[in-house]
């Protein structure tokens, strides 16, 4: 039986205490002071200049091959999990069509805006030009209902990735602006005779996809299911500053904002035992399934879809993770490995059984697997929800492999340890680039991970700030940048930076052991905290921010600024 929906974005912070039967006591955060370098910072470039983001435009080789393709936002009655509601679609269908590139190949892709309110496409871990990132107000105006708009880069970087709209995307996403991109590689590390890949999604029930479609709208943003308002919307209360596109909150953290922090939850012990998984991890897991009224594989909701494949045949399984939940995903029926991280091979992966894989909000994992001489091997769920372990669920090989399936209890899945990516391979890919925890750093940024009560409901905060009223990392190119990120909440925040890839170098005080991880996206659990480094080597604006969307829209969201890059647009119109 489907719970009822979540509350807590739509009340004050005594209610959610009490909606939380008082288990989790606030204490004071002094409220940070506005600041005039918050979002965006005026800091000159090379020999005092400055570029617009506008003018960091893909530089085409001359020859290349080109991959068009034309993806049209429209309407669409969709059947997920039995209900019928109202979707916006990509050429159709949610997930949008799956665009499929060579490496060194151009992408262009036009798109076309058939619904009524405004968006724009993010190309999630690829690390396209500063113009082609896809954030209104930050790269690019948004596409107004009618118009049209053309996205173009190069597809340097193989592997699996995916795009989404990145106007009011708590919404857009949630009602299936999204679809996967893959890059093939020119020499296949890991080569397979099957190549599938599965998109998952969390679908509200159509209720509540109706009222997000209404908030849309109304020009609102940061839906909450309780009929409140979650985030800070588009920023519209921002107002300009020194003639370069970039604004300032009037009502940010500043005392007596409508968004000021005025209390703060607090998060458990930080972790001290590797990865074993523990209560507030599995309490986390389990907090936001009440939303959903259905869990998809691509856009099947009924819990029997079948890849076809024959016995014998090696398959490759790319999982892309839409949503806004982490789920505990695991190969019953033949021993797997995990071939590639968001995109990028991992070195030497050794092979699993019995093992889960806590695929986080907006990751991808790539996994390989035979299938066995019984005629199939099963994708299955092992989250706290029942929901979403009837549905989450796919068997890969011979027709009616369902009617073969012997369930494995949840129990005994519930037992089974997790995936640890940081000690996982050996050695490392060939020129493979990496960095030392101890090695010199040109710009080093702490990262605390807060939940908050504002007059408006929660607020998700970096080092006690809410977007826009944070000020921005600043690097210049070729700068090494190290983060340490802490998770200080009872919540999972899956850590997004746009146009970088990062090597994982610690997780909670412990070097990685095994072959490097490099990520895009990091599913930071309660209490966990790491050491991430990146090159800056991709000039522009870029978003860092928490891939739970509607923790975005309440403000986990920080901006990495080039020195000398400037917003040529106006900023009232950014939104997550």
């Amino acid at each position: 039986m489907r719970r009822a929906v979540k509350i807590g974005t739509a009340l004050g912070a005594a209610a959610v205490v009490a909606a939380l039967g008082g288990a989790l006591a606030v204490r004071e955060l002094r409220p940070a002071t506005a600041s005039a370098d918050a979002p965006l910072a005026r800091v000159p470039g090379p020999h005092g200049t400055y570029t617009p983001v506008s003018a960091l435009q893909p530089q085409v080789p001359k020859g290349a091959r080109i991959d068009r393709y034309t993806l049209t936002a429209e309407y669409r009655t969709l059947t997920i999990g039995g209900e019928t509601l109202r979707a916006m679609t990509f050429n159709g269908t949610a997930p949008g069509p799956l665009l499929v590139a060579h490496q060194g190949d151009v992408v262009e892709v036009t798109v076309h805006n058939h619904l009524s309110a405004p968006l724009t496409v993010h190309w999630h871990g690829i690390p396209v030009p500063g113009a082609e990132d896809g954030v209104p107000g930050v790269t690019q105006n948004p596409i107004a209902p009618g118009g049209s708009y053309t996205y173009t880069f190069v597809a340097k970087e193989p592997g699996t990735y995916w795009y989404h709209s990145h106007d009011n995307s708590f919404e857009e996403v949630g009602l299936g602006l999204y679809g996967a991109i893959v890059v093939l590689p020119k020499h296949p590390l890991y080569p397979a005779q099957r190549d599938y890949t599965l998109v998952l999604h969390e679908w509200p029930n159509a209720s509540t996809a109706q009222a997000m479609m209404e908030s849309l709208s109304s020009g609102r943003s940061g839906f909450s299911p309780a009929g409140g308002m979650g985030g800070m919307g588009g920023m519209g209360g921002m107002g300009g500053m020194g003639g370069m596109g970039m604004m300032a909150s009037s009502g940010g953290n500043t005392a007596g904002g409508s968004n000021s922090i005025q209390h703060v939850l607090p998060g458990p012990p930080l972790q001290q035992n590797g990865f074993a998984p523990t209560a507030e991890d599995f309490a986390a897991l389990d907090e936001m399934a009440g939303m959903y009224g259905a869990f998809a594989v691509n856009q099947n909701a009924d819990g029997n879809t079948v890849l076809p494949a024959k016995p014998g045949d090696l398959v490759r399984l790319r999982i892309v993770n839409s949503g806004n939940m982490t789920h505990l995903l695991t190969i019953v029926g033949a021993p797997f490995r995990v071939v590639a991280l968001d995109g990028h091979d991992i070195a030497n992966p050794g092979w699993l059984k019995g093992v889960l894989l806590p695929v986080g909000a907006a990751e991808r994992y790539d996994i390989e697997f035979r299938v066995p001489a019984s005629g199939a091997a099963y994708l299955v769920s092992a989250d706290p929800d029942a929901t979403a372990r009837a549905e989450l669920r796919a068997a890969i090989g011979e027709p009616g492999a369902w009617s073969a399936f012997q369930p494995v209890p949840a129990a005994t899945l519930e037992r089974e340890p997790w995936f640890d990516f940081t000690d996982y391979g050996r050695g490392r890919l060939p020129g493979e680039a990496v960095f030392r925890l101890h090695q010199a750093y040109q710009v080093r940024y702490g990262m605390k991970l807060t939940v908050g009560m504002s007059m408006n409901g929660m607020v998700y905060a970096i080092n006690g700030r809410v977007f826009p009223n944070i000020p921005p990392i600043v690097v210049h190119e070729g700068d090494a940048v190290i983060v340490h990120i802490v998770n200080d909440s009872p919540y999972i925040h899956p850590m997004h930076l746009h146009g970088h890839d990062f090597q994982v170098l610690t997780r909670d005080g412990r070097p990685v052991k095994g072959s490097p991880i490099f990520l895009d996206t990091l599913d930071v659990f309660p209490g966990e905290s790491y050491d991430i480094a990146f090159r800056a080597d991709n000039q522009g604006l870029w978003m860092f921010h928490c891939h739970d969307l509607e923790h975005a829209a309440a403000g986990m969201d920080v901006m990495v600024q080039y020195a000398g890059v400037t917003d040529p647009y106006p900023m009232n119109e950014m939104s997550e």
